[in-house]
């Protein structure tokens, strides 16, 4: 299993007339956490696309269980529990502290440059399988 944290703070433009976070900004700190992860096993995204493939979201999923608010310390984890095919599955935990916030997942999609479904890069396996 492949896991990454990113931690952030809550901006004030982050949050809607309630002062809370409003709920489209969560899948924003998702892909944070995706690109964090990525970068952490040395395959950028930028690198994905240099080699001629993209990763388009085809499905996400949150759970809202909690609010977060202007100002707070948030840990976003992303985690890769099975290695891809010409899909791939990324869970997340929000987190404030010890409580969580949001939980879901994002599915995604190897595809070419003209949006063709394609097997991962070999590269790309070989740097994942490292962490499995």
């Amino acid at each position: 299993m492949l896991e990454s944290k990113t931690r952030l703070k809550v901006r004030f433009a982050e949050t809607d007339a309630m002062g809370v976070v409003y709920h489209a900004n969560y899948l924003e700190w998702c892909e944070m956490s995706r690109v964090d992860m990525m970068n952490s096993i040395g395959m950028p995204y930028s690198e994905l696309i240099k080699m001629g493939y993209h990763l388009p979201v085809f499905e996400a999923h949150l759970n809202y269980k909690y609010p977060a608010k202007f100002d707070d310390d948030i840990e976003v984890t992303a985690k890769i529990a099975e290695m891809p095919s010409v899909k791939i599955r990324v869970d997340y935990e929000i987190r404030s502290g010890d409580r969580l916030l949001v939980s879901g997942y994002t599915m995604h999609a190897f595809v070419n440059l003209k949006g063709v479904p394609v097997k991962p890069p070999r590269n790309f396996l070989e740097k994942l399988s490292e962490k499995f």
